[in-house]
């Protein structure tokens, strides 16, 4: 089955890739894929993400860009509206908007 993929990738792109038995097999079996295991451990969903964003944008058009403490301001006050209590209280990690930027370059 891997190498009926692999063939078929390469026919619809030209490059070759080697997929292990293990990970077709897992795939079947209803392991998520690496990008979607991510996305599911993401404290913002893609939604808050868009919100956070624009807000980003809004706020540096006006003349005033959000310094990382106060982006972190910004995402602990919506993760904690929608979280309640189970949300830690020192909110997101230290390094946690430096990577929110990382992850989102392409639209700031």
């Amino acid at each position: 089955v891997a190498r009926d993929f692999e063939r078929m990738h390469f026919e619809s792109t030209g490059t070759k890739v080697k997929i292990p038995h293990s990970t077709v097999a897992a795939r079947a079996a209803g392991r998520k894929s690496r990008k979607e295991a991510a996305l599911a451990q993401e404290w913002l969903r893609p939604e808050e993400t868009e919100i956070v964003i624009k807000h980003v944008i809004q706020s540096a058009n006006q003349g005033f860009p959000l310094t990382h403490r106060r982006l972190k301001e910004h995402i602990d006050r919506i993760l904690g509206a929608r979280l309640g209590d189970t949300f830690p209280e020192g909110g997101v990690g230290k390094k946690y908007t430096q990577r929110f930027v990382e992850r989102n370059s392409d639209q700031l």
